[in-house]
């Protein structure tokens, strides 16, 4: 009998030594690219592993290159990892290596770009469409009210796959649209950049040495973009500012570029790192999860640019806290493992001492247990509410973008007031009062007056409209006081303008 529980503590003693942070579950990531989008992702992917320490991921880089996308999905399939995400690099040449890894019973989570069929267990995207449609929206309002056509170029990614070729055909299908009620419609050029900013600086550079005047550039993502504002530069015959480019993703690069004026705009293009984990967690505990998840895109300009970079750059800032408290835990569980495993042996070798190793286990463990609650999780759960905050900020500057739209359309509208804003809104007054401080730092009459200002300098700007004109088209009571308003705003008279 004694015997028979010495053995039987040897055993749990043995399966505590085996127990920790040993990940449950192995995940593949093919990625078929290494630029700052991707990039961007995978630090999201790595971010959300903290919340899931039964997760190991083992990535691997396509470089671009359709056969060793398809090698390395082959090499985790005999690998016989739990889980696969891959982001294709050409849709329908990677489709066999996904369709082979789904039919050996491999999960598979299709991110960012879709692959032909339906062989896949989950997609979490962008909407590719809806960012071309975006694309040639932006191209009409230049186009509007101009009698001849304006002349776009148009940069793309790599031929065939899913970005690319939806892209397009949403721009080129909403234009057409366009064509049903406006005359004259933009002459488009296409350029192959790659998805490169080097590839793109070469090819635009060349295009423009080569043809016709170019006033419009319409980039399929911001690295592209900034390559193609590189060429304008360099290019014989143009000034700055006199190409209008548009990028594509949002990423910091894409943000800094529009605050800086290198490019003029950008549309967001969600890289969902971290909702591709949370997937994968609820798939590999065989919980439920939504199969086609396709997330919003939005258009992104000075205004918006600005709030959203310093957003990024507070984030990269708690990931790194994030990395460091990370790096902290392993090396403190690395030590305790080595501690853990000498005990181990030294009770196999010594039985007479194993109740009193057994007790220093147990209280080393709790230890470890004690500090990690006291010193880690309270870091994670600041991270996580400064996480949280970030969200808030992206739901404050989708109602910025609301209100400045509805100010905007209602300029010349004398019942432009805080009422009229608030009912716009569906807000109370003091809900109005307290939001667009908030959001904006000042007032809404303060803000409504600002936009006025700005209108009427744009106004004063381009068209042969008077100060008194102007100042009665924009609701001010009197010309005095619109020139005294312009004067406290601009720092000139409006007729130095």
């Amino acid at each position: 009998m004694r015997n028979t529980i010495i053995i039987s503590l040897l055993c749990s003693l043995c399966m505590l030594g085996c127990t920790g942070r040993h990940p449950h579950y192995r995940v593949g990531v093919s990625q078929c690219l290494d630029d700052a989008w991707r990039q961007k992702m995978n630090e999201e992917m790595r971010r959300e592993l903290l919340l899931h320490p039964e997760i190991e991921l083992s990535t691997r880089i396509a470089y671009g290159s359709n056969a060793l996308q398809c090698a390395q999905i082959d090499s985790f399939i005999r690998e016989r990892v739990d889980l696969l995400i891959v982001s294709p690099n050409v849709a329908e040449a990677v489709r066999p290596a996904v369709t082979r890894a789904y039919k050996a019973g491999i999960p598979v989570i299709v991110a960012d770009r879709r692959v032909v069929g339906n062989e896949w267990t989950s997609f979490i995207g962008g909407d590719n469409y809806r960012v071309g449609q975006l694309m040639a929206q932006w191209i009409m309002g230049i186009q509007a009210g101009q009698r001849e056509p304006i002349h776009v170029l148009e940069v793309t990614g790599l031929p065939g796959s899913t970005p690319t070729t939806l892209r397009h055909e949403g721009m080129m299908e909403e234009i057409d649209r366009f064509a049903q009620r406006q005359e004259t419609l933009p002459e488009i050029a296409s350029v192959m950049g790659s998805w490169y900013k080097e590839d793109a600086y070469k090819v635009v550079l060349e295009y423009l040495r080569t043809n016709k005047h170019i006033e419009v550039i319409v980039a399929q993502n911001d690295l592209m973009a900034i390559g193609a504002a590189e060429a304008v530069r360099d290019s014989k015959g143009y000034g700055k500012g006199s190409v209008r480019i548009m990028g594509v993703d949002g990423i910091l690069l894409g943000l800094q570029a529009v605050v800086d004026g290198t490019i003029e705009c950008t549309a967001t293009y969600p890289s969902c790192g971290d909702l591709v984990i949370e997937t994968a967690a609820h798939i590999l505990a065989d919980e439920p999860f939504v199969r086609d998840t396709v997330l919003e895109t939005m258009m992104v300009d000075a205004d918006a640019a600005h709030p959203m970079l310093m957003q990024y750059t507070a984030r990269l800032h708690d990931l790194e806290t994030m990395r460091i408290v990370q790096v902290n835990a392993d090396q403190r569980w690395e030590k305790m493992k080595f501690e853990r495993t000498v005990l181990i042996v030294v009770i196999v070798l010594v039985g007479l001492l194993f109740v009193v190793a057994l007790g220093i286990l147990l209280w080393m463990q709790t230890r470890l247990k004690t500090e990690i609650r006291k010193q880690i999780l309270p870091q994670l759960e600041e991270v996580e509410q400064t996480l949280e905050t970030i969200q808030l900020s992206q739901r404050d500057i989708a109602f910025n973008e609301r209100m400045k739209q509805i100010v905007d359309d209602h300029l010349t509208d004398p019942n432009l007031n805080v009422e009229y804003l608030g009912s716009a809104l569906q807000m109370s007054r003091t809900q109005i009062f307290r939001r667009v401080k908030t959001v904006t730092g000042k007032g809404p009459l303060d803000y409504i007056r600002e936009r006025r200002l700005l209108r009427a300098d744009e106004l004063l700007r381009t068209t042969d409209m008077t100060i008194q004109q102007v100042a009665l088209e924009l609701c001010f009571s009197s010309p005095g006081y619109f020139t005294k308003c312009y004067k406290e705003y601009f720092g000139k008279l409006p007729s130095e303008r």
